[in-house]
């Protein structure tokens, strides 16, 4: 399993980038191969980190290609100020409780 981990720092409220992800961003994120897992965390008002998961390397650079110029550049990256701190590496350990 391959993750992407971006922290993002926006002009305007993490919050108002929520209702777009629903319904626009996750479901065509969630069409790509290998696709797992996303999550969108507000760490603070205009701070924000993203987690997303794949199956492997090769999914994940698939998924960055066709998500990264496309949805995200239109409503993510005119809002982030500074740039984006992105690291992807392979999950070494997961854990879920059920």
């Amino acid at each position: 399993m391959f993750a992407i981990v971006n922290h993002l720092h926006f002009n305007k409220p993490v919050e108002d980038f929520r209702e777009d992800l629903l319904k626009e961003g996750l479901p065509i994120l969630s069409k790509n191969e290998g696709f797992i897992d996303f999550h969108f965390i507000k760490v603070e008002e205009f701070k924000a980190i993203v987690i997303i998961l794949w199956k492997d390397a090769s999914s994940a650079q698939a998924g960055a290609k066709s998500f990264g110029p496309t949805w995200f550049a239109s409503n993510f990256k005119p809002y982030i100020v500074g740039g984006e701190n992105r690291f992807v590496g392979e999950v070494l350990v997961s854990f879920e409780k059920k």
